[in-house]
C-alpha cells in the first residue's frame, strides 16, 4: 500500500489532469473511429471517432465529484442524525430503530429506486447514494457523541447552565469533527464504486454523459469485435482511483 503523502499527490495529479485537460472527447470524428490506441489517441478512438482518452479523463472527473458531493452529504446527514439521536431517550430510540431497518435494506435497489424516484441525473445519483449510505456513519457519531457527553467538561458546561445546543456547538461537534473527515475518506471509495455501478446499468445520466459505469457499460457490446481498449483503460484508470482513495482514507483510519 503507498505512504499517505504519495497516495495524496498522485491522486491530486490524477484530479488537476482531468480538470485542466482541453478536450471533452465529444469530438465526432468518422474517418478515424475504432482506432487501437496509438501516438495520436492514447487510448485508441470509438465506434464514432472520439478520443477514449479525453472521455475517460471527463468521465473519471465526473465521477470523482458525484462521489465526493455524495460522501459529504452523507457526513452531514449522519451527524445531523447523531445528534438528534442524542437528544432524549425517544429520539434515539427512533433514530436507532430507523438506522437498523435502513441498514437492512438492500444497498443496489435502495440506490437504483432513489435515483428513479429523484429524475436521475447528477442530483439524483447524489441523493441516491447520499440516501443509501448514512446508517454505519449515523452509528458511530451517535455512539461517539454519547460517550462525549459524560466528558467532565461536558458536564460542567451544563451544571453551569449553558444549554445543550451550546454544549453540542461547543463541546460535541468539534471532537467528532476527525470522525466525519474520516468517515468522508470512507466514505468516497465507495461512493465511486455504487456510482459507477448505478451508471453502468443505465441509472441516473443520459448516454452522451461520460461516466465512468457509462463507458464500461457500453464498451461491452464492442468486445467480441476485437475492441478491447474501450473497456480496459477507463477500467484501469477506475481502479487505480479506487486504489489511491482507499490508501488515503486507510492511512487516516490509523
Amino acid at each position: 500500500m503507498l505512504n499517505k503523502h504519495l497516495s495524496l499527490t498522485l491522486f491530486c495529479l490524477l484530479l488537476m489532469t482531468s480538470i485542466t485537460w482541453q478536450n471533452n472527447g465529444e469530438t465526432i470524428d468518422l474517418f478515424n473511429k475504432n482506432l487501437a490506441p496509438n501516438f495520436n489517441y492514447w487510448f485508441g478512438t470509438d465506434w464514432l471517432g472520439r478520443d477514449v482518452f479525453s472521455r475517460t479523463l471527463k468521465a473519471l472527473l465526473f465521477s470523482l465529484a458525484m462521489g465526493g458531493l455524495a460522501s459529504l452529504s452523507c457526513a452531514l446527514l449522519s451527524l445531523c442524525l447523531a445528534l438528534i439521536g442524542n437528544i432524549n431517550a425517544k429520539l434515539s430510540y427512533v433514530i436507532d430503530t430507523l438506522t437498523d431497518v435502513w441498514s437492512a435494506l438492500p444497498h443496489l435497489l435502495v440506490m437504483i429506486v432513489l435515483s428513479v424516484l429523484v429524475g436521475g441525473g447528477f442530483e439524483g445519483l447524489v441523493i441516491a447514494i447520499t440516501f443509501s449510505h448514512w446508517p454505519k456513519l449515523t452509528r458511530l457519531l451517535k455512539i461517539e457523541i454519547e460517550q462525549l457527553r459524560q466528558k467532565p467538561y461536558v458536564l460542567h458546561s451544563l451544571a453551569f447552565g449553558h444549554s445543550k445546543l451550546h454544549a453540542y456547538q461547543t463541546h460535541l461537534t468539534p471532537h467528532v469533527l476527525p470522525q466525519m473527515l474520516t468517515g468522508i475518506l470512507v466514505l468516497y471509495p465507495q461512493a465511486l464504486v455504487h456510482g459507477a455501478g448505478l451508471t453502468f446499468l443505465g441509472f441516473g445520466i443520459e448516454p452522451s454523459t461520460p461516466s465512468m459505469g457509462g463507458m464500461l457499460s457500453e464498451s461491452s457490446q464492442y468486445l467480441l469485435s476485437g475492441q478491447w481498449w474501450l473497456a480496459l483503460f477507463p477500467g484501469i484508470i477506475l481502479i487505480i482511483s479506487l486504489l489511491l482513495l482507499m490508501s488515503i482514507s486507510k492511512s487516516y483510519e490509523k
